[in-house]
């Protein structure tokens, strides 16, 4: 993740320490997600699956996952709001082998109190024949995350992290070019309709390694909304030309989303 001057809505990112005790050697990795009311988190699936050898889904233990809200700085993180998590729900129909319907929530164990630094973030209006997606070619979009910035970086203090929390502002990539980019690559890459694109052709910024789950926003009618989960990308480094950040495609969810959660509406 490429740092950037233009102010972003952080005040809905939350970082999530995840440590999967259930395996042998136990694991540890961190992602980001997008704070949606007091006691929900939107994160990525992948994010929040125990970390097996076969094709199983199965989600970590909750008492497993730490979340940290209102932090800007890593080395803040033993004195910012941290919350334990209750339950976790993995979409039913996520696959693992190429990140379709990669998108999850998290139940925090004790309703968080909004302020200035805790606010949370409105869900996109639901994908309809009816409804024209706000998520056009070349439309920009902000991601935020404590990711490296490259892949071939040393992350400090924690492994898969930088020190602070950075931004990037990147375009909605043409389905069809995004398809032929991952094609030229492998036939074995899918990029299905429930994933978008986003990156440029040239490189130079993009979501890394610890960016995973973080919050694709845009800004719409004065307000801010979530229309993608950073899912996957590569296989060169992050910000290769041509190799374009893979995002889950929200507003095909928000159904599936509010049958569980009381979120901020649209309008």
């Amino acid at each position: 993740m490429l740092k950037e001057e233009q102010r972003y809505p952080s005040v809905c990112q939350v970082l999530l320490s995840v440590e999967d005790l259930s395996r042998v050697p136990e694991d540890r990795w961190f992602g980001s997600g997008a704070l949606l009311s007091e006691s929900w988190i939107l994160t990525a699936a992948h994010v929040l699956r125990s970390q097996r050898r076969d094709t199983s889904v199965v989600p970590v233990v909750p008492d497993h996952v730490k979340v940290f809200l209102g932090l800007h700085s890593i080395r803040d993180k033993h004195s910012s709001t941290s919350c334990s998590v209750d339950q976790i729900f993995l979409h039913p129909d996520f696959q693992p082998n190429n990140y379709n319907n990669d998108i999850a929530l998290l139940r925090l164990s004790e309703r968080v109190e909004f302020n200035r630094m805790v606010l949370p973030i409105c869900l996109p209006p639901a994908h309809s024949q009816d409804h024209p997606s706000f998520l056009l070619p070349h439309s920009l979009g902000l991601v935020a995350g404590w990711g490296i910035s490259n892949a071939s970086s040393t992350p400090s203090p924690s492994p898969l992290t930088s020190d602070l929390l950075q931004y990037v502002r990147l375009p909605v990539v043409p389905l069809d070019e995004c398809r032929a980019s991952y094609t030229l690559r492998s036939v074995s890459y899918n990029i299905t309709d429930n994933m978008f694109c986003a990156g440029f052709f040239q490189g130079g910024r993009d979501t890394c390694l610890g960016d995973s789950g973080g919050a694709f926003v845009m800004e719409v009618k004065r307000r801010w909304a979530v229309f993608g989960l950073v899912s996957w990308g590569g296989p060169e480094d992050c910000g290769s030309q041509r190799v374009y950040g893979v995002y889950t495609r929200v507003d095909k969810y928000v159904n599936w989303i509010q049958s569980h959660v009381q979120a901020a509406p649209w309008w």
